[in-house]
């Protein structure tokens, strides 16, 4: 268990970097910060026999244009898009690398919504 909270710290943390207002499963805030985003993760991340799983990542936000939200979705997409993304830490090496992305109708004409969807893999430190 303590390893699934590892990766869940060391993904916020991660995501953070570019939305400040990251939150595991949902936004939980009294006072909504726009844009922020929330992920979950597919699978268990606490395997030592390499198997991967899915980051799904949603990105919010409320405003009659497009700009914010496309911006934070450039900079997810040049983090992870362009090459696949690695990072070694203390505890484990970290491979992430998109898989999709898509517009999620909302029916609202201010509130916005993006899916990203990334593929990681965890090697364990042991």
């Amino acid at each position: 268990m303590s390893q699934r909270i590892d990766v869940i710290n060391y993904l916020t943390g991660l995501f953070s970097e570019i939305v400040p207002e990251t939150h595991y499963l949902k936004n939980k805030s009294k006072t909504v910060i726009y844009p922020y985003q929330t992920f979950t993760l597919t699978g268990e991340p606490t395997h030592f026999s390499g198997q991967g799983f899915y980051i799904d990542i949603d990105i919010f936000n409320s405003s009659t244009s497009d700009v914010a939200i496309e911006k934070v979705l450039s900079e997810m997409m040049a983090l992870f898009n362009d090459a696949p993304f690695y990072q070694l830490t203390d505890k484990f090496l970290a491979q992430i690398e998109h898989s999709a992305d898509n517009d999620v109708p909302t029916g609202s004409d201010t509130l916005q919504r993006r899916n990203i969807r990334l593929y990681a893999k965890f090697d364990w430190r042991i």
